[in-house]
């Protein structure tokens, strides 16, 4: 499991710290509070090792621009020197990363081009992990791949990722799948199976396939974390990133989304998710706070500015987090609901 991260002048994050727990870690916050870098950050880190480890190389030189290059790659800026804090005396960024109790460190300077230095590096092993990012990629699949590999795209590398995990065929043995459940869940809920064929994605139902172009965004979101399952690249010892799971959904299958990632977790996933949904973050939170029931670990991070920086707040509830603006605003519509109302008596 991913442990903790520290966060010191990167992007919004003057001097930071996380502390995750071994099940559902949400971030909360407004836009431009670093919810996502979080979520990229840590993907990033995993990425580089991952990649690392398949180079079959001990060159700390080596390791470290693999780390510059996948940090760029998922961030998307001119240089990676760009992602210090602009507001830093020092201009220098300092990372943290634990991964089962090991941690990696690493810094870069605001001239940095493509490169990062190495502070400390427990060599963890290798973590699969899987990032869907906000916009869905299973009708942007077909001839992604190939046109990614040839052009230089605006997608960043979670989309790019995403689009070769899509790419394996799924597994013989699915009744032996220790996600069954999950699979199950989505399946009932949703009222289709999922099939690729020749390269295109479809959508089965009792009256037939429907390509995946003509079916609603947010079901084809939901689709593709489905046959993510089916393929055996979402498994037992996956860590799940999810950025903004609501997007594009109907409230209705917002109550799905939230039993969908319990099962996950019950399944043995250890779970990152970004979001600005009420309903998701009360549905995990009611989890929370009655665990022994439903078998939910839960922690919520708010994050918000607060004199030019981000603070964080953590709590296994959302009752704590004192800085909530997705409780803020339903409050401030409420008593503006209230005025009106008064000034018809």
């Amino acid at each position: 499991m991913i442990n903790s991260i520290t966060l010191a002048g990167f992007t919004s994050f003057i001097d930071n710290s996380f502390s995750f727990v071994n099940g559902v870690n949400v971030l909360i916050g407004k836009n431009g509070t670093g919810k996502t870098h979080v979520l990229k950050c840590l993907a990033s880190a995993l990425q580089a090792r991952h990649e690392f480890l398949a180079k079959q190389t001990t060159s700390k030189e080596q390791f470290e621009y693999t780390l510059a290059e996948n940090v760029t790659h998922y961030f998307k800026p001119d240089f990676i020197g760009n992602l210090v804090n602009k507001s830093m005396v020092a201009s220098k960024a300092f990372v943290k990363v634990a991964v089962d109790d090991k941690d990696l460190a690493f810094s870069f300077s605001a001239t940095s081009k493509t490169t990062v230095k190495i502070e400390g590096d427990d060599k963890w092993g290798e973590c699969q992990f899987i990032y869907i990012p906000p916009r869905e990629m299973f009708s942007l699949f077909e001839g992604f791949i190939g046109l990614s590999s040839k052009r230089e795209l605006s997608f960043d590398q979670t989309y790019i990722n995403l689009a070769h995990s899509l790419a394996l065929p799924v597994l013989r043995d699915i009744e032996g799948n220790p996600l069954k459940s999950a699979i199950e869940l989505l399946e009932s809920e949703l009222g289709f199976k999922v099939l690729q064929m020749n390269g295109r994605f479809y959508i089965q139902t009792a009256e037939g396939n429907m390509e995946a172009h003509l079916v609603a965004e947010g079901l084809r979101k939901l689709a593709s974390i489905l046959y993510l399952i089916l393929n055996g690249e979402i498994n037992a010892k996956t860590i799940l990133f999810w950025d903004e799971p609501e997007s594009n959904l109907n409230p209705a299958l917002i109550r799905v989304v939230a039993e969908f990632i319990r099962e996950l977790q019950k399944c043995g996933l250890q779970i990152f998710i970004a979001t600005h949904d009420y309903l998701l973050t009360h549905m995990l939170s009611l989890y929370s706070e009655y665990k022994e029931h439903t078998g939910v670990c839960v922690r919520f991070f708010g994050l918000h500015k607060e004199e030019g920086s981000i603070a964080v707040e953590e709590s296994d509830t959302l009752t704590a987090i004192q800085n909530n603006p997705i409780l803020e605003e339903y409050a401030a519509f409420y008593d503006l609901e209230q005025k009106y109302m008064s000034s018809y008596e």
